[in-house]
């Protein structure tokens, strides 16, 4: 509708009038990160194009065209033709109002073309005003007096102002941080409302962590047939007493909690140590009282094997206070269970002592605000696409909302389901959750929020990415002495180089699901920036590829790859890698031989045997026979020799084949004796089956 009214109403408007534009119209923003990002400052800017208000109506709602997202420059060729028609006769007086010269304005361009980070492109700001691009462009001409003025030409800030000023827009730098800042404030009058608690099983490696969470789950039957939770990929809840709520990370390695306080994200409000009652206190045990310490979360210990006859409940919480861990029955205030996941004892007595602790933290969030959360596990489905399991920590999450994960994905949520495999419409705080329709792999332990369009998003990530690559930057180069160079025997050596850590991951996970029992992908090494002389030196070395993902290689690496036969490939979609991984493999794969019988041929007279083998008169009684194919002397159902035809004859020719119904002649690799009419011979082809990594 509102295409239609600027195409007939187009003529009617001179530059200076108006066109009226609904409430809900709002101006666009273009993201301009900050070039002091890459060297000081956190910040970032971005262009907003604001509406001009016309005096003469003093209306605020009355603006100049600011058109939504969608409605790109291409849409306004023919509407817009006259509405900037005079435009162009004042480009001159605003160039000579804000004092630069073309001239001045080429020099300051070729001394910053090397810079992308304050800039947009002509296409983006073309769109960010509503405005045609051959309008800008002309406007661009008149600065610069460049005629090869493309699309994806950057702009800088002062640029960007002076052509925003033209069209009659206002220019605006705003603090691109603020946009994070905003998103994770609840504002005023916010409700806290009671959540379930969510907790975590930690403990050393064969202590029982796993048989306690199946024990819980069978514990939790709802009827004869249903168990009243499924795992779901990493988490999953049980309702006990009929309301109340817990939610157990299916990841009770103590790598993983620890992951997630490495993201800057701590989801859990529980842990529940398994040490086992016959080995007591192990190195993991320990590791694992330390990350509970140092994330600071309450912690309860659960004894197991409890049913053992050597079981020790006294020795165990000694043990324990040697760590700082001091028992209720010692006059502390961690609570001991003693529990056998086999034998399923005490099992109640820990999920009331789970709800008593739970209770104790007043464990609350705001339900009536955008969702926000952490990631814990994700992943590529063929089918799906992306799959990421989230915990919702504050918020409701709901199906339609657009959410940012990390540094690196964002999508609109399309489905969700809960711990039980059921569609849900809504998520609320402690709740586990399955959604599809994000772009790209999340990384475990990242936050995810809702943001309020996909715009936004890009936004989002565009500054997370740069506030990454400036940490990364700082970074020492990773030492390669120790790296373990393996012999390619049924393995493809790779060395990975991409722009950002996150795609390292997201990379390395999807290669990871690359599975095959004859050949498999080692990753030798993967670091972040350009591909270095180092890494090709390596790669010769270990005899591996460099796959590079959004980093690029210089010259003198190019040349020195070049002398040193490795090859580069380079990338900037993830599933091309993965694509051209599976294909690399394939190629390696040895094909499967099988061997197909071909036809039957019966002997009619032996002319001469010798060292150099047989020669025989044969009739191809059934299909066809072939120089060179793989034949099976039968006798008495027996098979006495396997050969091949070296020579195949019809009369004095030599032929590649003779089908069936006709006499042929043939030289057997085969010099013992031979029975006419008795002696049948089956021959076979094989047939080389090409095998496909899927």
């Amino acid at each position: 509708e509102k295409r239609e009214e600027l195409s007939s109403d187009s003529n009617k408007h001179t530059e200076k009038e108006v066109i009226s534009v609904k409430a809900e119209v709002e101006p666009v923003d273009v993201v301009l990160p900050n070039d002091n990002l890459l060297t000081e400052s956190d910040n970032s800017e971005k262009v907003i194009v604001d509406p001009v208000t016309d005096s003469e109506h003093g209306d605020k709602d009355i603006q100049d065209v600011v058109m939504l997202d969608e409605f790109v420059s291409s849409d306004l060729d023919d509407a817009g033709d006259q509405k900037h028609g005079d435009q162009s006769d004042d480009i001159s007086d605003l160039l000579e109002h804000k004092g630069i010269e073309g001239k001045k304005l080429k020099k300051y361009e070729k001394e910053h073309e090397e810079k992308k980070g304050n800039k947009i492109t002509v296409q983006e700001l073309a769109n960010s005003m509503s405005e045609r691009v051959k309008d800008v462009q002309q406007v661009l001409y008149q600065m610069t007096g460049k005629h090869d003025i493309k699309l994806t030409d950057y702009l800088d800030s002062d640029q960007a102002s002076i052509i925003v000023e033209a069209f009659n827009h206002t220019f605006k730098l705003v603090d691109n941080a603020k946009l994070e800042n905003d998103l994770y404030s609840d504002g005023n009058n916010m409700e806290l409302i009671p959540r379930a608690p969510v907790v975590t099983v930690m403990g050393h490696v064969d202590h029982g962590k796993t048989s306690l969470l199946d024990a819980i789950r069978e514990s939790n039957v709802v009827d004869g047939e249903f168990k009243g939770i499924t795992q779901h990929i990493g988490a999953y809840q049980i309702t006990l007493n009929g309301d109340k709520k817990i939610t157990f990370i299916d990841t009770p390695g103590h790598e993983a909690f620890a992951a997630m306080r490495a993201h800057g994200t701590n989801v859990t409000d529980i842990v529940v140590l398994v040490v086992a009652a016959d080995d007591g206190i192990m190195p993991q045990t320990i590791e694992s009282i330390n990350h509970v310490k140092a994330a600071n979360v309450a912690m309860i210990v659960a004894v197991n094997k409890i049913d053992k006859h050597d079981a020790d409940l006294d020795r165990i919480t000694n043990a324990l206070l040697q760590h700082g861990v001091v028992a209720e029955s010692l006059g502390g205030d961690v609570i001991v269970v003693p529990v056998s996941a086999k034998e399923k004892i005490n099992l109640d007595q820990l999920k009331s002592s789970i709800l008593l602790i739970a209770d104790l933290l007043e464990l609350k969030a705001v339900y009536n605000t955008r969702a926000s959360g952490t990631v814990i596990e994700s992943k590529v489905d063929k089918n799906c696409g992306v799959v990421a399991t989230l915990i919702v920590q504050k918020g409701t999450l709901k199906v339609g909302d657009i959410i940012v994960a990390g540094n690196q994905a964002y999508g609109r949520v399309r489905n969700m389901f809960n711990a039980d495999g059921g569609s849900e419409k809504v998520a609320i705080p402690s709740m586990p959750i399955k959604v599809f329709g994000l772009n790209n792999v999340p990384n475990f332990g990242t936050s995810f929020i809702v943001v309020d369009s996909e715009k936004q998003a890009r936004e989002l990530i565009n500054y997370r990415q740069d506030l990454l690559n400036v940490e990364l930057s700082k970074q020492p180069a990773i030492d390669k002495s120790n790296i373990l160079l393996y012999d390619m025997v049924d393995e493809l050596n790779v060395i990975l180089k991409c722009d950002v850590m996150g795609s390292i991951e997201a990379i390395c996970y999807s290669i990871g699901k690359i599975t095959h029992k004859d050949i498999r992908v080692n990753i030798l090494y993967k670091g972040v920036g350009n591909i270095t002389k180092s890494d090709v030196l390596l790669a010769e070395t270990s005899n591996s590829i460099i796959l590079a993902f959004n980093v690029k290689a210089d010259t003198q690496v190019k040349e020195l790859a070049k002398q040193k036969n490795i090859e580069i490939k380079h990338y900037f979609v993830i599933y091309d890698i993965i694509d051209d991984i599976k294909k690399i493999l394939t190629g390696m794969l040895k094909p499967l031989k099988q061997e197909v019988q071909i036809g039957t041929l019966s002997v009619r007279k032996v002319f001469s045997v010798g060292n150099n083998g047989s020669v025989l008169g044969c009739y191809v009684t059934s299909g066809l026979v072939k120089k060179g194919a793989l034949v099976k002397l039968v006798r008495n159902n027996n098979i006495i020799h396997e050969g091949k035809i070296k020579v195949l004859r019809r009369f004095k020719d030599d032929v590649k084949e003779v089908t069936a119904g006709f006499e042929c002649g043939i030289l057997l690799d085969y010099s013992k004796e031979i029975y006419p009419e008795s002696d049948v011979m089956n021959i076979f082809e094989i047939i080389e089956e090409i095998r496909v990594i899927q």
